[in-house]
């Protein structure tokens, strides 16, 4: 540690100018003396020059130390700070501007782009918007239930009315238009013996070993809701493989032959399938005698179920089952519509 010696300096040189021979005394040279000896005294010792030594070093190592730190100018896709420094080493001070915190993006965080926000808020107000038709919808749904069933239950207790006629060879509905623009779709049913299948989801413990599930006899849906439409008042049959009436129709068409399909038994005898039933189309004590053969179908009117979703039966329907006929006449062995 350096020594001030300014004070000491200016008695010596006042000790100096003396002239005189008494001037010169033992107190006079003590107070010398004594300074040097209290100057001695304020000095560090080298153990403390070593350490104020090393606090240098690491000021001079450090560099700079931040002492004020502030929000910089706006920008859409960075964070700015204004900063001031200071040197500790030379104590020199200095202010700059920069960037805080960069944008976010997919691969490292950081701070939201304006234009994020401007998504996350459009994204908020399509939202709303969304779940406010969803409610309006189910306000509308509600409301079309009521008037074609009467009530807001899924299975309707009030069927609403159409008729059903065979004109030109075709089937046609009337009175359907309400119907159709409430969402409504046809369905078509037969009257026959049934008794499908187990799905895996539908087995229950006691039912691991059975592979069909009970019999049922009566109105059994044909296909599915895809299995039929109606054009401009005329009933349309899908023209997909009995598979295949579940999935979207291929095609459709208007003849009774969409409804029912020959084939050969086992015995070579044409025959058509009717349920669990195999219908011969000849008398089957006369195999050269053909027979007239009258099936029974009917049309309804329901909401769109999904295949498989649940099991669309005529109780589900909005409205009355009505009856039509396919009818084989076996003089001409062909097939016509019939009420």
């Amino acid at each position: 540690m350096a020594i001030d010696t300014k004070s000491l300096t200016e008695v010596i040189t006042e000790f100096r100018a003396l002239q005189s021979k008494d001037a010169i005394s033992p107190d006079s040279l003590g107070y010398i003396l004594q300074r040097i000896v209290d100057l001695l005294a304020t000095a560090g010792t080298s153990e403390t020059i070593s350490k104020i030594t090393s606090l240098l070093d690491g000021f001079k190592a450090a560099g700079q130390a931040i002492t004020a730190l502030s929000q910089g100018q706006a920008d859409r896709n960075h964070i700015y700070a204004n900063k001031s420094t200071v040197n500790l080493a030379t104590g020199a001070v200095n202010s700059s501007s920069g960037i805080f915190i960069q944008q976010a993006t997919t691969e490292r965080a950081g701070a939201m782009r304006a234009q994020q926000v401007v998504d996350l808020n459009d994204a908020k107000k399509g939202v709303t918007d969304l779940q406010k038709q969803v409610r309006n919808i189910d306000a509308l749904v509600t409301k079309l239930q009521e008037e074609i069933t009467g009530s807001t239950s899924e299975v309707p207790t009030s069927k609403a009315n159409f008729s059903v006629i065979v004109e030109d060879g075709l089937v046609r509905v009337r009175g359907v238009a309400d119907l159709i623009a409430a969402g409504c779709v046809p369905y078509i049913f037969r009257n026959t013996r049934k008794r499908n299948q187990y799905h895996e989801k539908q087995r229950t413990e006691a039912d691991r070993t059975k592979k069909y599930c009970s019999k049922r006899k009566g109105w059994n849906l044909w296909g599915s809701r895809h299995a039929v439409r109606v054009v401009d008042g005329i009933v349309e049959f899908s023209l997909n493989n009995k598979s295949e009436l579940i999935k979207e129709a291929l095609g459709f068409a208007r003849t009774p032959t969409a409804l029912v399909h020959v084939h050969k038994n086992k015995a070579g005898l044409n025959s058509i399938g009717w349920g669990r039933s195999t219908i011969l189309l000849h008398d089957p004590k006369d195999v050269n005698k053909p027979r007239m053969i009258r099936l029974r179908f009917a049309i309804a009117f329901g909401q769109p179920y999904g295949p498989g979703r649940v099991r669309v039966t005529p109780d589900l329907m909005a409205t009355e089952l009505v009856e039509f006929s396919v009818v084989y006449n076996a003089p001409k062995k062909t097939w016509h519509f019939s009420r």
